[in-house]
């Protein structure tokens, strides 16, 4: 079975590159929406390196603590370590992917107008 750390480093590794996918398609410079009003209109952007870093850089410093501290508890309670920070990073991986498909159509809709 995978080690605590290992997981949270995929996850990490997997949000990372979601992101890098993403900024092929968001030009250079450009601002990007971090959070939409229940009109479906951006609140608040930031540029664009900040917006995609921001996800891979928070699971990296809310997981790493936890994982690492798995590797001192006893052997038999590691799995409950590793299964709750599979299930968060999967959370991770959902709301960005979730992030990234709204950016995507906030892009089409810049590009129409």
């Amino acid at each position: 079975m995978f080690s605590a750390p290992f997981v949270t480093g995929m996850t990490v590794l997997v949000l990372a590159a979601m992101s890098l996918a993403f900024a092929r398609r968001a030009p250079a410079g450009m601002k990007l929406p971090m959070q939409w009003g229940l009109d479906r209109r951006p609140t608040w952007s930031a540029p664009r390196g900040i917006a995609l870093a921001v996800t891979p850089l928070l699971a990296a410093f809310t997981l790493m603590p936890f994982s690492l501290a798995s590797l001192w508890v006893e052997p038999d309670e590691r799995l409950e370590f590793r299964l709750v920070l599979a299930f968060v990073g999967l959370a991770y991986i959902a709301v960005h992917a979730l992030h990234l498909y709204l950016l995507s159509r906030w892009l089409r809709a810049q590009e129409r107008s």
